[in-house]
Formats: structure tokens, C-alpha cells, sequence
């Protein structure tokens, strides 16, 4: 068993030695977004809450920046393409987290936080440029690899959350969160200008950058529909894209709900909180690093089965865990982070293959522009529901996931173009 360990972990980082270039710069910067984030994450619902919002109002916002997220990542596309993969990702992060990080630390009220989402939903440009700008100078086969790399230094940050949980029992939420993101403005600021001076422009970057400035924005758009159809058009494609909308839902409803549904809905103490990241960053660690380098090149349906019913399985369990049962509420939450540790690489690999490089920025841009349009109901729903029953938005959680397992045969059929 342990030489079986020592290989496999021995297997992991020869996969991170073999990455170059912008690949290794941007995994190896991430830990100064992902820490930050995970810091202040498992307590921004029950910080808007505390300061007056309702949950239908967290439900609401959650709707409205993603509606919004919906036409910056429509824009992504041409913003990306004109001022290039490293210039796009630097303005437009310093735009979508350097100010709202800011907002959110001196927030009031309502209105703050709607501004707040409105900005952040820039990010939409950013996850176009950044995906170009880390994948396109890659091989193809390193594209799960890279992904997974992605996920494992954001878990890494994870380990930091319990400190949140401290920081709120010895400052109260309010002040302790306030706190949390006057870090995270600092770090995630430093984070996009040392990824900026150590990345380069990629190959199809640069071309695209000497098209962009031949044609207006109004020609650049001519192209849409052209784009839309050879990916909507082609049922693999289309089933792909469906489950990156699935797994997006499922990101937004954990991301905006979970503290909610822990604290509100099964009565967990606040300063308990930051121990779920913690202990689902632990075991998707131990995937990440000595099941997911034997995996990762693998065809994806039989993964994204297995990943999807641990993830159907931890929600069932948090949905009947008894109130106040913290040991219950952690061993669902385990089983379900087992899940997502199969998944999100999977279904992004997945999608990423079935885009051709040279329309990339484009074609993902539709793809973001429909799965934010087409997940922003589910983030006022689950608001609504939560006003009933503050544990109800897993119920969408559960439908996404059933919904997913049924897309797999058809997101990950091999196809010739």
C-alpha cells in the first residue's frame, strides 16, 4: 500500500513538473486568489444577512449578477480576442475582485452588495481570458491534468478556512468579515499583477489580437451565430454544454447557500463553519493527488457517474441530517466533496476539448453567456425556497445532480468533427 502511495504521489508531481510556461505560472499564483476567497466564502451569505439582507434578497442578487455574468461573458469573447489573453486578464480581475472585495468590506446594506455582484460579475470576462491564457499554448491530454491542478491549489487554500471560524468567535461575524476582505483585496491584488509579469501572450493570442484591430466589434459579433450553431447545433456538444450549466448551478447554490443552509437550516454555529472547507478540501486533496493522475486521461462517463452519485449521496444525507448534528452534517459533506472532486475537472475538460482553438475566446464565451443566463433563475428560486425552509435550495442541488447523470452518456460520447 505505501509504495502504491509513493508512486502515485511520485505520478502527481511529475504531471506538475511537466507543465510550462503560462500553465505553471497561473496554478502557482492561485493560492493568493484562493486562499483569500476561501477565507471569507464560507461566511458571505450569513455576512449579508447580518447586515440586513433577506435571504430572498441573497437569492436575488445571486439572480442578478448572474444575468449580468451572462453579458460580460457574451463580451468576453471579443474583449478577450482584441486586448489579448494576458492584458484581458489583468484589467478585468483587478475590476472583478480588487473593487467589490473592497465594497463588500465596508458594505451597509442591500444596494451595497447588488453593486457589489454587478462588478464581480466581470469576472466573466476574466474566466474566458485566464482559461485561454492558461490552456491554449498546452497539449490537448494535459487539459484534465491542468484543470485538476487548478482545483488542487485552490483545495490547498481550503486548509486556511478554520481560521475564519476563530476570527469570527473572537470578533464577531461583522468585523471579522470585514477583516476577511480587506486580506483578500491586498492579496488577490498582488496575486493578478505577479501572474501578469511572469505570463505571455499565447500564440493564437497574438494572432487574434492582429484580427481584432482589422475588424469592428459589430464584425466580431457577425460571427456569433455562425459559432452558436457548430456548438448548439451538434447534440454532443450541446449535452456537454448542459452539464457545465448543471455544474454551475451546483458551484452558485454551495458558494451562496451552504453557510446558510448549515447555519440557518440545520443550526451549526457560526465559528464551526470554516471546518467544511477544511474537511472536504482534505479528502479532494487525497483524489487530486494519488487517484486523479491514474484517472485524468481517462474517458470521462465512467468518472463523472461515480463523482455525480457520491455528490447525489452527501446531498440526500445533508438534506436528512438531524438539526444541530455536526458529525452528521461533516460525514455528508465528505461523501459530497468526493463527488465534486471528479466532477467539475471532468465536465471542464470535457467541454474544453469539444471547442476548437481557433474560435476558443468565442465559443466559450457563448457557452458562459447561456450556462450564467440559464443558472440565474436557480439563484432567486433558491432564495425564494430558502424563505420556507432555509436547508430547501439542496433540493435543486439534488434535481441538478439527477439531471447530470442522465446528460453523461451524451456529454461524453466520442465524436468525429
Amino acid at each position: 500500500m505505501k509504495s502504491v502511495l509513493v508512486k502515485r504521489l511520485g505520478l502527481t508531481f511529475s504531471v506538475l513538473s511537466s507543465f510550462r510556461g503560462n500553465t505553471r505560472t497561473c496554478i502557482l499564483v492561485e493560492p493568493f486568489w484562493g486562499i483569500p476567497f476561501n477565507l471569507f466564502a464560507p461566511y458571505a451569505s450569513l455576512y449579508m444577512l447580518a447586515l440586513g439582507c433577506t435571504k430572498a434578497q441573497v437569492g436575488t442578487i445571486t439572480a442578478i449578477g448572474l444575468i449580468f455574468q451572462m453579458f460580460f461573458a457574451l463580451m468576453g469573447g471579443y474583449i478577450t480576442d482584441r486586448l489579448g489573453r494576458k492584458r484581458t486578464s489583468l484589467i478585468f480581475d483587478l475590476l472583478s475582485w480588487s473593487i467589490p472585495t473592497l465594497i463588500w468590506m465596508v458594505a451597509q446594506n442591500y444596494y451595497y452588495f447588488l453593486v457589489a455582484a454587478i462588478l464581480n460579475a466581470m469576472v466573466r470576462i476574466v474566466q474566458n481570458s485566464w482559461n485561454c491564457l492558461m490552456i491554449e499554448d498546452a497539449p490537448p491530454e494535459q487539459r484534465v491534468h491542468i484543470y485538476t491542478w487548478v482545483e488542487v491549489a485552490n483545495i490547498l487554500a481550503g486548509f486556511f478556512a478554520p481560521l475564519s471560524g476563530y476570527l469570527v468567535e473572537r470578533f464577531t461575524l461583522v468585523p471579522a468579515v470585514r477583516g476577511l476582505y480587506a486580506l483578500a483585496a491586498l492579496s488577490m491584488t498582488f496575486m493578478f499583477f505577479l501572474r501578469n509579469k511572469y505570463t505571455e501572450e499565447t500564440t493564437i493570442g497574438r494572432k487574434k489580437i492582429q484580427e481584432a484591430r482589422l475588424h469592428t466589434p459589430l464584425t466580431a459579433f457577425r460571427e456569433y451565430p455562425v459559432l452558436m450553431k457548430d456548438l448548439f447545433l451538434n447534440p454532443f456538444t450541446r449535452a456537454a454544454f448542459l452539464l457545465v450549466m448543471l455544474n454551475n448551478v451546483q458551484i452558485v447554490l454551495r458558494n451562496t447557500f451552504l453557510g446558510i443552509v448549515l447555519n440557518k437550516g440545520i443550526g451549526i454555529p457560526q465559528e464551526t463553519l470554516g471546518v467544511f472547507p477544511a474537511i472536504g478540501s482534505a479528502v479532494v486533496m487525497f483524489i487530486y493527488i494519488f487517484i486523479m493522475p491514474a484517472v485524468g486521461s481517462r474517458p470521462p462517463a465512467k468518472p463523472l457517474r461515480f463523482g455525480l452519485s457520491f455528490f447525489l449521496t452527501g446531498i440526500v444525507l445533508l438534506l436528512l441530517t438531524p438539526a444541530g448534528n455536526l458529525t452528521w452534517a461533516l460525514g455528508a459533506h465528505f461523501i459530497a466533496s468526493i463527488g465534486s472532486a471528479f466532477v467539475t475537472p471532468f465536465v471542464n475538460g470535457n467541454i474544453a476539448n469539444r471547442v476548437m482553438d481557433e474560435h476558443r475566446a468565442k465559443q466559450m464565451a457563448i457557452v458562459y453567456a447561456v450556462v450564467y443566463g440559464g443558472s440565474a433563475p436557480f439563484g432567486w428560486l433558491a432564495g425564494s425556497i430558502a424563505m420556507i425552509d432555509a436547508r430547501y435550495p439542496l433540493l435543486i442541488s439534488l434535481l441538478a445532480g439527477v439531471a447530470s447523470i442522465l446528460l453523461v452518456p451524451s456529454a461524453t460520447r466520442r465524436e468525429s468533427r
